[in-house]
């Protein structure tokens, strides 16, 4: 008796079948929406981290440095990039010496209906300076 209810439990039932590949398919719709915030991300942050190659950055104030990254913004294709000129923040660290540029922003992507996905970044280089 024991052998036939084993044999019965053998594999996958059509519900738990349907089940994952529901899932997966959420998992996917929900990678898709989240792709473009991760792509434009890796561009904010190669645009960021291209400063560190100006050599009077640490002289620069926070309008040059935001005409900095408009510039590379253009030239990595993001025309109308999600970080804003209030995201940029540029402080002056005592302790260490140096500036800290940093741009720190939210990307809001639609998934379904009123549900969204959020998701935060923050792209932030340290460089000598006064």
């Amino acid at each position: 008796m024991q052998n036939l209810r084993a044999a019965r439990q053998g594999g996958w039932s059509f519900f738990s079948l349907i089940a994952l590949v529901a899932l997966g398919v959420l998992f996917f719709i929900i990678g898709m929406a989240m792709y473009p915030g991760y792509y434009e991300a890796f561009a904010v942050r190669k645009a960021v981290n291209s400063l560190e190659e100006e050599i009077t950055i640490g002289q620069m104030g926070k309008p040059a440095i935001w005409g900095l990254l408009e510039k590379r913004f253009d030239m990595s294709g993001l025309y109308t990039p999600t970080p804003q000129r209030d995201d940029l923040t540029v402080q002056y660290d005592k302790r260490t010496g140096k500036k800290v540029i940093a741009v720190e922003y939210d990307y809001s992507a639609p998934l379904f209906y009123n549900i969204s996905v959020v998701m935060h970044f923050k792209h932030e280089i340290q460089v000598e300076g006064s």
